[in-house]
């Protein structure tokens, strides 16, 4: 039987500590952002700063530059990647202290600009709207190669012929459509993706071949529950939207980017998924190189729980390491 609030307005989600939808389209959201303020880290010398990509109560982006990119004066151009956080799909923030200290990390062991996008969460935005956010973004970096963008930092200082895109969780699904949209349009200004960077992603469904998720009943129920709030009208947890290796879902081998690297830890329930993605492309006919890397008995979102970790810090190597490939 639903729930009703004072005013009469029903429950259909409620997640304990994580967020409450009502009909009425009304969001409840539990799970506080940590902010943490732009700047430059003492830590790596990274420095950051906010910026707006839509205008009025669109979206904005974090950008992250690393030292090699002004080092001894010079005006160096260095990778981009463009990053989604998690939240599925409707927490989150790119503006999240943990997410932020990521950030830092991966813009100075990439020696890359980092562009952490601030995207519009659903069910407010729903899937597959927010997509379009994902797409907005990497076109707005995109317009930069004319040499006469909006942003100071990624005129002077990208390297727009290697433009990479990746996220984390929900974030790695949606950098996942990004990179599938940019096989069937162009970007603009002759700027391509040139790699896929997936960490613990958020994909649903699947066949036998990922029954080694073993994912536990309580977590998939809620799972399942989740999933048609944020993405009203969908077919179910074998929708192509959340899970791309579904029958009937658009081919792989259309995936519009040369490089593709899948994180996943050892525990995450959602393992399998990231596997049998990797295995779904190798055999799809993608003209294209993938990697699998797993952090050893480590579970979802470890990274951004417990950044000092030896696995934390591995994975952030073995992520640098394919940014900075050619």
């Amino acid at each position: 039987m639903s729930e009703t609030d004072a005013a009469g307005d029903e429950l259909i989600l409620d997640a304990p500590n994580f967020i409450r939808v009502y009909k009425s389209g009304r969001v409840e959201r539990f799970l506080p952002v940590d902010f943490a303020p732009p700047g430059t880290d003492a830590a790596t010398g990274v420095s950051s700063k906010d910026v707006p990509i839509l205008p009025g109560p669109g979206m904005s982006a974090r950008i992250y530059l690393p030292v090699t990119a002004t080092a001894g004066g010079q005006q160096g151009k260095v990778p981009v990647l463009v990053f989604f956080h998690g939240g599925g799909f409707c927490l989150g923030s790119a503006f999240d202290a943990a997410v932020h200290g990521h950030a830092n990390q991966l813009a100075a062991r990439a020696g890359a600009m980092v562009v952490s996008v601030e995207y519009r969460l659903a069910p407010e935005r729903p899937v597959p709207a927010l997509y379009g956010d994902a797409w907005a973004a990497l076109q707005w970096v995109a317009a930069h190669a004319a040499g006469n963008g909006p942003e100071s930092w990624l005129t002077a200082h990208a390297d727009l012929a290697r433009v990479h895109v990746g996220g984390e969780s929900a974030g790695a699904n949606i950098a996942h459509h990004a990179a599938m949209r940019a096989g069937a349009e162009e970007l603009g200004h002759g700027v391509r993706v040139g790699a896929l960077l997936l960490i613990h992603p958020y994909f649903l469904g699947g066949d036998g071949a990922s029954e080694s998720d073993e994912m536990g009943m309580a977590m998939l129920r809620e799972l399942v529950r989740l999933w048609p709030v944020v993405c009203p009208g969908t077919s179910g947890w074998e929708d192509p939207w959340i899970n791309p290796m579904a029958e009937g879902a658009p081919s792989l081998a259309r995936l519009g980017c040369r490089r593709a690297l899948v994180c996943v830890g050892g525990r995450d329930p959602m393992r399998g998924r990231g596997r049998l993605y990797a295995e779904k492309l190798m055999a799809s006919g993608w003209h294209g190189e993938v990697g699998v890397w797993e952090a050893d008995g480590q579970g979802h979102g470890f990274h951004l729980v417990r950044p000092t970790w030896l696995e934390a810090e591995a994975q952030v190597r073995v992520i640098a390491q394919f940014l900075g490939r050619p």
